[in-house]
Parts: C-alpha cells; structure tokens; sequence
C-alpha cells in the first residue's frame, strides 16, 4: 500500500478538516452508542474517535476503497423500520404460540438463489448490505452467502416471504 504521488493529494489542510468531519461523525456515533452522557463515557470516545477517523483518512488516501455505493442499495435500508415492526410482531406470535399451545417454535434453514445485482467490482458491497440489512431484522438472519452454489442461506423462527429489500439486494425467491 503506497501513498498517492505529492501532485494527486488534497492540500494538508483539507485532510485535516476531513478528518475532522470524520471525527465529529464518529464522536457522535460514539455518545449514540453509549447513550450516556457521563464524563467518563465522554473521555472515552475522545480517542477512540480519533482512533476511527484516523484509520478513516487511511483508507481515503491510499484508496483502498475504491468502491463507490449506488445510492438506491444504500436506500433499500427505508423498509427496515417497517420489517422491524412486522418481524418482531411475527416474532411475538410464535412465542406466545409457544408459550401457551401446544405448537413449539420451529427453527427453519431456507436457501434461496442469490447473485448480486451489480458488477463483480461492487458484489462484495452488495452482499455486505443484503447481509446486514436482514440480519437487522427480527425474524432473519442470514448465515451465510454461498458464492460457488450461488444461494443466499438464512434462518427463521417463523416461515415468511424472503424480504423484498433482500430481492432487490440479489435474492430470488
């Protein structure tokens, strides 16, 4: 990994005020995550902050990402708020199905075909949000994607359709 020759960089001073935009991101993740608003919880993320953004401005300058997101993959993550809902609704029923009938919770293995709907140089991005975005969800999570037999391997507590932001991510079901 090798610098950017002197005449393709940024002037020092828009690295810094970069890495200072990185920073406050950062810093403001941090309180969000600890949801306190204590001294000592506030010193922390002081450096470990600083600790992300540096690592950040890293992989800006080298361009080891080079991968641009499409904003409409990025924008497939405007369902989760309502897959939230309905899979901790689904999620809900089985337990009380469990709770109080005779019907035990089932755990279900699915695969599904699966091939990114991007070029080969952002399939890895893609797999990364179909990954992440249902996994977040209640009711899936996925285990892996398995690239040579071209499947999408997930788990469920209760069988439903495979999510449509999943679809558009690269699942066919």
């Amino acid at each position: 990994m090798s610098r950017l020759p002197r005449d393709e960089r940024q002037p020092r001073w828009k690295t810094v005020l970069a890495w200072a935009r990185q920073w406050l991101l950062f810093y403001g993740a941090w309180v969000l995550f600890v949801a306190s608003l204590e001294a000592g919880e506030l010193l922390v993320g002081v450096p470990v902050a600083a600790l992300g953004a540096t690592a950040s401005q890293i992989v800006w300058e080298i361009r080891l990402a080079r991968v641009v997101p499409r904003l409409r993959w990025l924008a497939e993550g405007w369902r989760l708020p309502i897959y939230m809902f309905t899979g901790t609704w689904e999620i809900l029923v089985v337990l009380a199905r469990h709770l109080f009938t005779r019907k035990k919770a089932e755990s279900l293995l699915f695969a599904v075909p699966y091939e990114s709907p991007g070029d080969e140089e952002h399939a890895t991005l893609i797999q990364a949000l179909a990954i992440g975005y249902t996994t977040m969800t209640p009711n899936f999570v996925v285990v892996d994607i398995d690239l040579e037999r071209k499947l999408l391997i997930y788990h469920q507590i209760s069988k439903t359709d495979v999510l449509e932001m999943t679809k558009k991510l690269g699942a066919r079901a």
